[in-house]
């Protein structure tokens, strides 16, 4: 059978993620403990009936499967998920909220920055495959000391942080063949050893030597440099370590202010069968006030026509420009052509509606500062509404932080809901409930309800410890596709030119002990959903979701 969802691609998460660049870029805001204006509360959206298939008859699915195998969605993460504490010193966290005067000064010094104290971020989703940083026409005369000295900072920090042991020898090896193809010299014979600063020293002597056969060798200043880290970091083989551009640092760390802002078009764009397909629109962004559909096919951007391979084109546009999408839409015999200009639009943290007058469906799309409060939120109004149950939707979520105040809705603070592993730890990590502002702050809501959780390989990170969280505290089954299998924490170094590399600290293990990083989190339930189940507005997961609870009630 054909997955639902193909493998996400290994990568780096900030420039931002693939879905991040056709929607947008956060705004930068100076960090702040305080919620910021900007965060949207939760949405509600108008009530629904799911309609369960008859098993007693051929399902749409089933004369589908008759025919030959319709293209499947690739998951891709919609928005930035967020930093994990960074530690200081090379030691653990010295947590204190970060000052505007302190995010500027990133950009001129070599320190990791300290993130505001916010509880247990999840790691950064899985992301696009790690770009080349761009070049700029501004060459100049190789400056060695400068250079060299941003690698080492970067590389420093993978070895002393690195959750594992890296194979230092293989990542500098990696740097040199980077060198040697942007100078054009001719690449030294070494021998690496197993210790660290021994390596190092032998980087240099063979770095000074390829730039000593061309000494009039001119690029853009710290670019070199980013051109190392990236293939140094992507050498590593974690794809939560990885290269950040001074614009990509600074929007992660905007994140930390709960600042969930973008400016784009608002799609979340997957690609099949050579074809590039919207998945989803953020509601009241510019691609969705225009009337762009879920299961649109993207044809043509302006005048070049749209693939697999070239889609991301659309993440180089530029705030209030308008380009033209053509669409292929079924049930239209022409192509759909829509002006859409790129602007600024807010991310929805949640979104909610009754299904079938006493299902309380919760859309928790990212995990931003307010997931905790605006859930909590949703699930008091659906309580108003008749909710006798939930489903929680965890789909396409690519995490970020508070996974263990979500957790804490449902389970009761302190309790030990995983473990945090790096090389010489391993430490609890506890539910929280503290962070709603409501009448439920400090406790689970009451009583608990029946609830289901929807999974699928878009899910990631906080969504992943949400899951097992969900499954380890029998809350309720899991329903869907395999997880993304990104679990753990990662913090951000600054390069000294504003600059940073992530680098991924800890592994996430379940309550349970399961150990899923890297392979993801099975559901109990395993059901896909293809392209073609989008486009007619089937949802097989959800309706899935729908009749175990009506089941589960009919019982009682």
């Amino acid at each position: 059978m054909q997955k639902i969802y193909q493998k996400l691609a290994l990568a780096v998460l900030l420039s931002l993620s693939l879905v991040l660049g056709a929607c947008g870029n956060p705004n930068d805001t100076a960090i702040s403990r305080q919620n910021n204006s900007s965060i949207t509360a939760a949405v509600q959206l108008s009530p629904a009936v799911v309609t369960i298939d008859d098993p007693g008859s051929p399902t749409p699915a089933q004369t589908e499967a008759a025919s030959p195998s319709p293209p499947v969605i690739t998951a891709l993460p919609t928005a930035t998920a967020v930093v994990a504490p960074t530690p200081t010193n090379g030691n653990l966290p010295v947590l204190v909220p970060v000052q505007p005067s302190q995010v500027a000064a990133a950009a001129n010094t070599p320190q990791p920055t300290i993130s505001p104290k916010l509880p247990e971020p999840g790691i950064s989703p899985t992301a696009k495959p790690t770009p080349t940083p761009t070049v700029e026409p501004n060459s100049q005369l190789i400056d060695r000391s400068l250079e060299l000295k941003t690698m080492k900072t970067a590389y420093d920090a993978i070895n002393k942080h690195l959750f594992r042991e890296p194979d230092t020898g293989g990542i500098l090896m990696a740097g040199l063949r980077e060198v040697a193809s942007v100078t054009g010299a001719t690449l030294p014979v070494v021998s690496f050893e197993k210790n660290a600063e021994v390596n190092w020293n032998i980087f240099t002597q063979s770095f000074n030597k390829m730039l000593d056969s061309n000494r009039s060798f001119n690029y853009p200043k710290y670019q070199l440099a980013h051109r190392v880290v990236n293939v140094m970091a992507a050498t590593v083989g974690d794809e939560h370590t990885y290269f950040l551009s001074s614009s990509d640092y600074q929007s992660r760390q905007n994140l930390l202010s709960g600042d969930n802002s973008s400016i784009g078009f608002g799609v979340l764009v997957t690609t099949q069968n050579e074809k590039a397909y919207i998945v989803r629109l953020v509601a009241g962004a510019p691609a969705d006030r225009v009337g762009a559909m879920p299961g649109d096919q993207i044809v043509q951007y302006d005048d070049l026509a749209i693939t697999d391979k070239n889609w991301t084109i659309i993440r180089t546009a530029k705030e209030n420009e308008t380009h033209k999408f053509t669409l292929a839409r079924t049930g239209k015999s022409q192509p759909v052509v829509l002006e859409i200009t790129k602007k600024k639009y807010t991310l929805p943290t949640v979104e909610y509606r009754m299904i079938n007058g006493h299902i309380g469906l919760i859309a928790v799309r990212d995990f931003f500062l307010n997931v905790a409060d605006e859930t909590d939120r949703a699930m008091v109004e659906l309580r108003k509404q008749g909710a006798d149950s939930w489903i929680i939707d965890l789909r396409e979520n690519p995490g970020g932080i508070n996974v263990e105040q979500l957790v804490g809705r449902f389970v009761a603070g302190g309790e030990i809901m995983g473990y945090n592993a790096d090389r010489k730890n391993r430490d609890p990590m506890k539910v929280s409930n503290d962070l709603t502002s409501g009448p439920d702050k400090g406790k689970p809501l009451s009583p608990l309800l029946p609830m289901a959780v929807l999974i699928d390989e878009g899910s990631a990170s906080s969504s992943e410890m949400f899951a097992l969280a969900a499954h380890d505290f029998k809350l309720g089954p899991l329903i869907g596709t395999k997880t993304a299998g990104a679990l753990g924490h990662t913090a951000a170094y600054p390069l000294g030119d504003g600059s940073a590399i992530s680098v991924t600290v800890d592994e996430y293990e379940s309550r349970d002990g399961a150990k899923v990083n890297g392979t993801g989190v099975t559901p109990d339930t395993i059901i896909e959903r293809s392209i073609q189940d989008l486009i007619s507005g089937r949802d097989q997961q959800l309706a899935a979701g729908v009749e175990y609870l009506d089941k589960l009630l009919a019982k009682k």
